[in-house]
């Protein structure tokens, strides 16, 4: 990992102001249960709850064919997963095309199939269940005849697509376009004011009403680092004039919007492909550039100094033509391509403090007092052995036990007898209890997870759910999905059903099947149809 500080109002003496905000570049070495999505630029990225949505794109690498295949990063366990269900008729290959979500749909637009500039609208409904992504495409017909664009920008407010720039095939543009969602119907719209020039790879996002347009390239030899704003409640372009340290011209920029600031990612500059990192501060306007690692002394832009080599810790190789997306305070990029190859790696820039703070020790403070008989004030009967604990610290950290100790008509003393589970078990859920942690083996898991539901605590169960799943088997499937119903587990659910599915001429084979619940029989019908 590397760390960058953010400095602003670059200058050759280096003697510039340093704020205290730091980030740090993480290389995810995303797992999979199929192939990897292979090595690609000019593609989108678009998120579904805590998935990256990757569709389209020009493969980089061997045949280098256009692409009109689906990836999806499951953002919260970093893998890529291979439950995806498609309905509905597949978009035609393309490249250098846009798209955004519009409320729980995403938003396709043009792009470039090898043959010609396409002008189609495709609507993408994302779902999930069973823990399946399942894909429904439609095309959306215009009213009017659409126009023609590749390496454009999109953008949604409301429920209008906001179209500027990119190029038909011809030349470069300059006009804006918006597009009704409901109606959808074209619309040209008359800009006033200081307008920007034609040009297409350029880069823009929005916010609070403005569009916010930044380089690209104006023809075939010359790049751009203008920023302009549009404002859409009246239609009137700005060209903004920026404090601070501006990026360098450039061309396939990634650009996104996070925590009220712009993004800026990368890039192609005319000689250099690009790894730096820029921040627009649009309340101060003010570009800020984030040094990363001491880069700009030590690399040769190809993400790599002389001191450190570790593959962990370096920053992206530089790039153009990826993907970005902003995801909870983290800033997720997808391949792209630079003079040599194109790539299928996934990064995460994070903010992180740059104070160096002591290490807790509250798990440790708290792990001392477990089962000890120091300020103890309740003790649990439990298999004829006794086990100290302390009311207040299991009424903060569970509701059954705190609606219990506040309860005026429990008659409750400073003992309890436990008759519903194991000493084992009641063990290990005080221990998470004290210490958020707990070991979860084979033997425990499953009168944990129940244990885990009665007392409410979700982040426990949870964690036997994912113990489970990570051991499902021909063996256990039957009783794991069983379980997983019983206790509306249904992530659990979900993937023993599925591995039920992938193994069921296995399983219809043995004396197993027949102790699954008519329900769930009935469910797993209803899947395969």
């Amino acid at each position: 990992m590397d760390y960058c500080i953010r400095k602003t109002e670059m200058t050759d003496n280096k003697e510039d102001d340093v704020t205290f905000a730091s980030y740090e570049w993480e290389n995810i070495k995303a797992t999979t249960a199929s192939q990897l999505p292979t090595c690609r630029n000019c593609h989108t990225a678009t998120t579904f709850k805590h998935y990256m949505i990757i569709f389209g794109g020009k493969e980089g690498e061997g045949r280098k064919k256009f692409c009109n295949d689906i990836h999806i990063l499951d953002l919260k366990r970093l893998n890529w997963t291979s439950q995806i269900k498609i309905n509905g008729s597949i978009p035609d290959v393309r490249m250098g095309h846009s798209a955004q979500n519009y409320q729980d749909k995403i938003i396709y637009y043009g792009g470039w199939n090898g043959y010609t500039v396409l002008d189609d609208i495709i609507m993408m409904t994302p779902s999930e269940q069973m823990n399946i992504v399942i894909i429904d495409w439609q095309q959306l017909k215009s009213e009017n005849t659409p126009p023609k664009r590749q390496f454009h920008t999109a953008n949604i407010c409301g429920d209008f697509m906001y179209i500027f720039g990119g190029g038909d095939g011809k030349m470069w543009l300059s006009d804006l376009y918006k597009f009704d969602l409901l109606k959808c119907y074209w619309t040209q719209v008359e800009t006033t004011g200081q307008k920007p020039q034609g040009r297409l790879q350029h880069s823009s996002v929005i916010y609070d009403h403005k569009i916010y347009i930044f380089g690209g390239e104006p023809d075939r030899s010359h790049q751009l680092n203008d920023l302009y704003q549009l404002d859409i409640e009246n239609n009137v372009w700005t060209r903004l004039q920026p404090k601070g340290s501006t990026p360098s011209p450039r061309v396939s920029a990634s650009a996104v919007m996070m925590n009220n600031k712009i993004y800026l990612f990368g890039g192609y500059d005319g000689q250099q492909w690009r790894n730096d990192v820029f921040m627009y501060n649009i309340t101060e306007n003010q570009w800020e550039y984030i040094v990363i690692n001491n880069q700009d002394n030590q690399s040769n832009f190809r993400g790599q100094t002389k001191e450190n080599t570790s593959q962990q810790s370096l920053p992206p190789r530089p790039r153009c033509r990826h993907s970005a997306i902003a995801y909870k305070n983290t800033i997720v990029i997808f391949g792209g391509n630079d003079s040599e190859k194109s790539y299928n790696d996934v990064f995460m820039l994070k903010q992180q403090s740059i104070i160096k703070l002591a290490d807790s020790t509250l798990k440790q403070d708290f792990s001392s007092i477990l089962f000890s008989p120091i300020l103890s004030d309740i003790i649990f009967f439990i298999d004829n052995q006794e086990i100290h604990a302390h009311k207040i610290i299991l009424a903060s950290r569970c509701e059954y036990f705190k609606t219990l100790f506040l309860n005026e008509q429990f008659n409750l003393s400073d003992k309890l007898s436990i008759t519903d589970t194991t000493i084992n078990v009641f063990k290990a859920t005080l221990q998470y209890i004290y210490t958020d942690e707990v070991f979860i083996d084979s033997y425990i898991v499953y009168d944990l997870l129940a244990l885990a539901d009665k007392y409410m605590l979700q982040r426990l169960k949870n964690m036997c759910e994912d113990h489970l799943i990570k051991n499902i088997s021909l063996k256990n499937v039957i009783d794991v999905v069983n379980l997983a119903d019983k206790f509306s587990a249904q992530e659990l659910k979900a993937n023993a059903m599925i591995f039920l599915l992938d193994n069921k001429q296995k399983i219809l084979n043995t004396q197993d099947i027949n102790m699954l619940s008519k329900e769930i029989l009935i469910e797993l019908l209803k899947f395969t149809k």
